[in-house]
């Protein structure tokens, strides 16, 4: 039986039951250590960036973690009505170490776009919610057929995310409603993730019923391929974090097999020594420039790339052997023959 050292109750922080109970065997290492670093450091505005070095492990790494945390609503923004392009955390104290606190090179600079221009959203008041139902009809059908959808009355938190969807992302109702159906059938409709996925269509240019239903799709796609994925590598998280539904369609999309996805990942670990999805994507881009479909594919390559250096190296080797040999080869003289006349 394990206890801890009673010195070190003296400074302690809460960690909530569920974490040990639901999550131990389901989050990833970086995960547990991110959620453990923010439970220790609440308050504050702490970047990404800032979490990574803190606790030792890439940003891309760090930000996946923290969505997972976010998308399972085990934390919260502190400002869920604002549309930050990554999840943040604070702390007031740290706010002098910024200069020595530098944002970390990113992994896979290759698999990231550049970023949508921020839109800063500001949640309607209950006054102006009333006043743009009774204003715009269009506003007023959208709550009603969104209300349906719930199969329950909508409140102010509700309605004013589904408006700044329509005033302030600029959505239609059709694309709207289907991201509200979407939600409802992954289980996964707090006010604060429907307001991330509309910043999701927006970023995406997800503007039209078609493209939003392609979304569905391939999002539907994706959690097949996870759970395939999940029975090879032995992966637990039960559900992909946003990030990694983005890697997952992303890979589908240059027609890789699952098998193909299982041989990255394990080139992954062979090579990091933990899980890192960025690093997968960078291989599978890698892969896919080079025209390499199947594991034959790789595998011949690599035995080629062997046969190549193995050439080099012997080719080395007979030109020191000779450069050995004449200078320090044993001399043999020879006595000249006088010409005869």
């Amino acid at each position: 039986m394990l206890s801890l050292n009673p010195s070190y109750y003296g400074s302690v922080f809460v960690t909530p039951k569920t974490i040990v109970e639901k999550y131990i065997k389901m989050a990833s290492f970086c995960a547990l250590k991110s959620l453990l670093w923010i439970l220790n450091n609440q308050g504050g505005n702490f970047s990404v960036e800032e979490i990574a070095k803190a606790i030792g492990s890439s940003v891309a790494d760090t930000n996946e973690a923290i969505e997972y945390w976010v998308n399972e609503g085990i934390l919260i923004k502190n400002d869920e009505s604002a549309a930050a392009p990554s999840p943040t955390v604070s702390d007031s104290h740290l706010k002098s170490k910024e200069a020595e606190n530098k944002p970390e090179k990113e992994e896979n600079k290759k698999a990231e776009k550049a970023p949508t221009p921020e839109i800063k959203l500001v949640r309607p008041t209950y006054e102006q919610v009333v006043k743009r139902i009774a204003e715009d009809e269009n506003i007023a059908g959208l709550l009603n057929q969104a209300q349906i959808m719930f199969g329950k009355s909508l409140g102010y938190n509700n309605q004013s995310a589904i408006i700044q969807m329509y005033d302030d992302y600029g959505l239609g109702i059709d694309v709207i409603l289907t991201l509200i159906q979407y939600c409802i059938s992954t289980g996964k409709n707090a006010t604060a993730y429907m307001l991330s996925m509309a910043k999701k269509f927006y970023d995406k240019n997800i503007d039209t019923l078609e493209k939003a239903n392609k979304f569905v799709d391939d999002s539907n796609k994706v959690i097949v391929i996870y759970n395939e994925f999940c029975q090879f590598t032995g992966f637990s998280a039960p559900k992909p974090t946003p990030s990694q539904t983005d890697y997952f369609m992303s890979w589908n999309d240059m027609g890789f097999s699952v098998e193909m996805m299982v041989l990255a990942y394990n080139e992954t670990l062979d090579r990091k020594g933990k899980i890192s999805f960025s690093y997968t994507n960078k291989i599978l881009e890698n892969w896919h420039d080079s025209g390499y479909k199947t594991p034959e594919d790789v595998e011949n390559a690599k035995e080629a790339y062997k046969k190549q250096k193995q050439g080099t190296s012997e080719r080395s080797y007979d030109i020191n052997k000779a450069v050995e040999q004449a200078t320090n080869g044993e001399l043999v003289y020879k006595k000249k023959k006088r010409d005869v006349k």
